[in-house]
């Protein structure tokens, strides 16, 4: 699917995600395995995008942002692993 995609070639992005045939992806942001990112969506510069992670249609993430990963706040209680 991400064939007609347009990532950067700085840009590193899993085998195992999932791109719409439109999305952008911009330099040296890192897609990981088990991400799937709906049509018309803009991944910004240097974001991180970590599995298993769904993101719709037309959305637009941001230079820095970190998708997927637990938050910096010490308070958040870690989440269960489902499998």
């Amino acid at each position: 699917m991400k064939k007609d995609a347009r990532i950067d070639p700085h840009a590193i992005v899993s085998p195992q995600a999932e791109l719409a045939p439109d999305v952008t992806v911009g330099p040296f942001a890192v897609i990981d395995a088990d991400v799937v990112i709906g049509a018309g969506t803009t991944i910004g510069a240097h974001a991180v995008i970590n599995g298993p992670t769904r993101i719709g249609a037309r959305n637009r993430i941001f230079q820095f942002a970190s998708i997927g990963s637990d938050p910096q706040d010490k308070k958040y209680p870690r989440r269960a692993i489902l499998s």
